[in-house]
């Protein structure tokens, strides 16, 4: 199955490998190879939906991000999720 990039609009996500990283209380949790979706044209990113679920049901919502809808946040199906890897700030 193919998605059409949501930022450039003519990329298609494809598979890939990245490092997650994720504030848990007063630590850093990293995760190698963890599932995500990018765009072969401009490298936008988005974390495997699948996965997010996964890491959610272990470490709880993440709270750092953005509070989704309650219809977008544990969708169901395979693909690229709606949040992907940001910067903070300290």
């Amino acid at each position: 199955m193919t998605y059409a990039c949501p930022n450039c609009g003519f990329g298609t996500l494809k598979p890939a490998k990245i490092t997650y990283l994720r504030r848990w209380g007063d630590h850093m949790v990293t995760m190698p190879d963890f599932p995500a979706w990018r765009c072969d044209s401009c490298n936008y990113t988005r974390y495997d939906s699948a996965a997010l679920v996964h890491v959610e049901y272990v470490f709880g919502p993440d709270l750092d991000s953005p509070i989704e809808p309650p219809y977008l946040r544990h969708r169901a199906g395979e693909g690229p999720g709606e949040r992907g890897p940001r910067r903070w700030s300290f």
